[in-house]
């Protein structure tokens, strides 16, 4: 599909951009309290969650932020049907930040000092839901599984993952570019920013299925997942694999990637023809719906 940019004039030499105030979306007008009583079997909620961080190590950095927002939506469309509780809070390290991260965040220590997230309230919210959605989930959820024993049982779903943004006419999908590119922005890097720009842009419409992006990503996120492992992979392999999405495992020693457990054949079709030139010598290891995106 060719590029698309929401928001461009039509002789295409300037984009409007509105600020997202708040988190307000367009709820179908069928969805009325009625509705959603006689038709509960139809309802689930969810949550987006956010986390800003001291840095990117899972072990050893902790959550200085956390946003998150319930939602209600409808499982066969995908429309959200409304919104839930919030949650949004600081939480003090007990060392000062880097200057990379107070100029990424904004957030300074004198935000953070004396503040503390309450966990037990996070997973009161989280056990509500039946569905986790991070933006770029392989990071957030790590350090949630480590303070919420709850999340640990939930299936997460990553709106980076789990939507092909680039089949959409998106070529980018940083969180920030894809606002910008459906005519909206908000002061990124802050958590419940973050969620609120997030479930926003999942309710807007795929022109190709009618359905909100929401219904493409919960989709997905029932497929089972399979990691690719390609052990002992040549060397002269290395820009092959890297420009195919797999990721280096430097403790283990071997090249990753997780895909659809529906797309392992044909990935090991090419994984023979390109990287071991014969039989596939590597491995691939079923992913639970409940383990994705966990560390």
């Amino acid at each position: 599909m060719a590029f698309r940019w929401i928001g461009k004039s039509e002789d295409g030499k300037t984009v409007t951009l509105r600020r997202l105030e708040d988190c307000q979306l367009a709820i179908p007008e069928y969805a009325t309290p009625a509705w959603l009583e006689q038709n509960a079997d139809l309802v689930r909620m969810g949550a987006v969650l956010d986390v800003e961080t001291t840095g990117l190590n899972h072990a050893n950095d902790q959550v200085i932020e956390i946003g998150l927002r319930q939602f209600k939506f409808n499982k066969n469309t995908g429309e959200v049907l409304g919104l839930g509780k919030s949650y949004s809070e600081f939480q003090d390290p007990g060392r000062p930040l880097s200057p990379e991260i107070i100029a990424l965040t904004g957030i300074t220590d004198e935000m953070l000092a004396g503040k503390k997230i309450d966990w037990d309230e996070v997973g009161k919210l989280l056990h509500e839901c039946v569905l986790v959605i991070a933006h770029n989930a392989r990071f957030d959820r790590p350090f949630i599984d480590r303070k919420a024993n709850i999340s640990k049982e939930k299936i997460w779903a990553c709106s980076v993952k789990q939507i092909d943004w680039s089949v959409k006419g998106f070529f980018s999908s940083k969180l920030e570019l894809l606002n910008i590119y459906h005519g909206f922005f908000t002061d990124s890097h802050r958590a419940i920013n973050d969620v609120d720009a997030l479930l926003y842009l999942l309710s807007h419409t795929d022109p190709a299925t009618n359905k909100p992006y929401l219904a493409e990503l919960t989709s997905n996120a029932k497929r089972l997942m399979t990691q690719v492992i390609a052990s002992a992979a040549p060397f002269d392999s290395k820009e092959h694999l890297k420009s195919r999405g797999y990721s280096w495992d430097n403790t283990n020693r071997f090249w990753s990637k997780t895909i659809f457990k529906d797309d392992v054949p044909s990935e090991i079709n090419w994984l023979e023809e390109i990287v071991y030139i014969g039989p596939f010598g590597g491995i691939t290891r079923d992913i639970a719906l409940a383990d994705g995106f966990k560390n």
